[in-house]
C-alpha cells in the first residue's frame, strides 16, 4: 500500500536544500506515480544549486531529472503502463502549442515544464509524472541503467545532429559522465580513432577501456599529441566539459571541414573567441544540441543492449539526507566520483 507521506529534498534557493516530509501525490488522469529507486545528480543540478542556472527553475522545488523508478500507481486513461514496471523518465514537457512542439522539437519549446526544474523531480521517494514521459526498461539494467537513460538520450540527440561520417576521427573533451557516454557511443560507431581529454587524474584512469583509443591530459598542451596522430587535425570535436577554455584550447586542432559541438553546459554569459574567417576558409561547422526530443526510448534500448557500461559510470550512491547536510554536503557528493546518484530509501 502506498504511504501518505514521503521524504523529499526541496531546493529553496540560496544554496539551500531541505529534506522534509511531504504528501505523496496521487495520480490524476494521464499521470503516473513513480516510486523513485535512484536519481542521478546532474551537473545542471549543481549549477542550479549554485545560482548559475535559473531559467525555468521555480523554488521551492524538488530537483532531480535523471530518474530510475518503478511504477507505483497509474491514473485514469493511462494505457501501456502498470504497477511494478521498471522505467526511466523524459523530463522535458513541452507546451504543446508552439511551432517547435508541433514539429516534435519539444527540447526547443520556449516555455517548457521540466521535471526537476518547475515540476517536482526525483530527489524524493515518490514522483508524479505525465504517463507519456515514462519509458519502460528491462529491470536487468539496474538502477544505474535507469539513471543514465536520460543523459544518454541527450547524447543520442547530439550524435544525430553531428551527422558522423564513417572513417572520421573524433576528440571528446572531458571524461565525466557525459564524456564517457559519448565515448561509448563513438566506440560503437564507424569512428576511425577516438581521442579523449581529461584534466583530473582519477577520471583519466577511470576512462581507460571505456571507449577512447587515447586519453590525454590537456594541462600539458594538446597540440603535440594530437598533431602527432592527425597532422591535419581531427574531424569532430565534442566538448563535454562546459568550459570555454577547454573549447578554445581544442578548436585550433579541428580539421578542415570539421565539426565542433559545444555539448557541455557552459555558464550563461560565457564567451569564446572565434575568427569567422577560419569558419569560412576551412568550412567549419558549429552544431548545438539541447535536451532529449523524444530520444529516451532509443536510449533505453541501447542501454538494454549492454553496449553502455552503466555500472562503471555510476560510481557512487548516497542517501537523500546527504542533500540537506550543508552546502558542502551537496557539493562534496562529486568528490572522487564520476557519477553519483541519490537513493531516497537508503
Amino acid at each position: 500500500m502506498t504511504p501518505t507521506t514521503m521524504k523529499a529534498g526541496f531546493f529553496l534557493g540560496d544554496r539551500t536544500i531541505e529534506v522534509r516530509e511531504a504528501p505523496v501525490p496521487r495520480p490524476g488522469a494521464g499521470e503516473v506515480l513513480l516510486k523513485v529507486l535512484a536519481c542521478g545528480v546532474c551537473g545542471t543540478d549543481h549549477h542550479i544549486f549554485a545560482g548559475e542556472f535559473t531559467e525555468g527553475v521555480y523554488p521551492p522545488i524538488v530537483l532531480g531529472h535523471e530518474i530510475a523508478a518503478r511504477v507505483e500507481a497509474v491514473g485514469a486513461d493511462v494505457a501501456g503502463l502498470a504497477a511494478g514496471d521498471f522505467c526511466a523518465v523524459d523530463p522535458v514537457i513541452g507546451c504543446g502549442r508552439c511551432e517547435h512542439c508541433r514539429r516534435g522539437e519539444v527540447n526547443l519549446c520556449p516555455s517548457p515544464t521540466v521535471i526537476g526544474y518547475k515540476h517536482n523531480g526525483g530527489f524524493a521517494q515518490y514522483c508524479l509524472v505525465p504517463a507519456g514521459k515514462v519509458v519502460t526498461m528491462d529491470e536487468g539494467v539496474g538502477a544505474a541503467g535507469g539513471v543514465l537513460c536520460e543523459t544518454l538520450a541527450c547524447v543520442l540527440r547530439g550524435y544525430d545532429r553531428l551527422a558522423f561520417r564513417a572513417g572520421a576521427s573524433a576528440m571528446i573533451l572531458g571524461a565525466g559522465t557525459v564524456g564517457l557516454l559519448w565515448a561509448a557511443m563513438l566506440a560503437h560507431s564507424p569512428c576511425s580513432r577516438l581521442i579523449q581529454t581529461e584534466i583530473a587524474p582519477f577520471r583519466r584512469k577511470h576512462a581507460e577501456g571505456l571507449g577512447a583509443d587515447v586519453i590525454l591530459d590537456p594541462a600539458g598542451g594538446l597540440a603535440p599529441a594530437v598533431r602527432g596522430q592527425f597532422p591535419d587535425g581531427v574531424d569532430f570535436i565534442i566538448d563535454a566539459t562546459g568550459e570555454p577554455a577547454a573549447i578554445a584550447q581544442a578548436l585550433p586542432l579541428l580539421a578542415k571541414g570539421g565539426t565542433l559541438m559545444p555539448f557541455g553546459c557552459c555558464p550563461a554569459g560565457s564567451e569564446l573567441t572565434i575568427d569567422p574567417s577560419e569558419i569560412f576558409s576551412r568550412e567549419l561547422r558549429i552544431v548545438g544540441s539541447k535536451m532529449p526530443p523524444g530520444t529516451l526510448g532509443r536510449a533505453a534500448r541501447l542501454i538494454e543492449s549492454g553496449r553502455i557500461p552503466c555500472e562503471r559510470i555510476v560510481t557512487g550512491t548516497f542517501a537523500l539526507d546527504r542533500l540537506g547536510e550543508s552546502v558542502g554536503g551537496f557539493n562534496d557528493l562529486r568528490g572522487g566520483q564520476v557519477k553519483v546518484a541519490i537513493d531516497p530509501w537508503e
